[in-house]
């Protein structure tokens, strides 16, 4: 799915992912939902969004990997322990591929930054 779908709602974007990207698609967004119970999920430029207290997430397949994103530049210790790991990042985003395992703890860390950074 490197170009982006015509979709409807969340549900409907993982449908339509490709099968090399379907189960982690599908996997960070029973994530994202459980750390951010109550988030709104909407599509936004042909991909799912995740509106929680002022702040955003989304996920997207490309085509080797799927990116979560944010509205939040990632802090630079917690950048380090995603390439540690093996992910590659960007400013506000999170590479991973599709061999990979979804990172949950430095998500988390990453979510939990957002909401503090929200508080300030």
């Amino acid at each position: 799915m490197p170009e982006k779908p015509d979709v409807k709602d969340v549900p409907d974007y993982l449908n339509q992912a490709s099968v090399d990207a379907r189960g982690l698609l599908t996997a960070l967004d029973r994530f994202i939902t459980k750390e951010w119970p109550g988030a709104e999920r909407v599509i936004k430029y042909g991909q799912p969004f995740y509106k929680w207290n002022g702040q955003r997430i989304s996920i997207a397949e490309y085509q080797k990997h799927v990116s979560v994103s944010s509205n939040q530049v990632l802090s630079k210790k917690l950048a380090a322990a995603f390439v540690n790991g093996g992910y590659e990042v960007g400013d506000k985003r999170v590479n991973i591929a599709f061999h990979q395992d979804i990172p949950k703890e430095l998500l988390h860390q990453w979510f939990q930054e957002i909401i503090e950074a929200n508080k300030l």
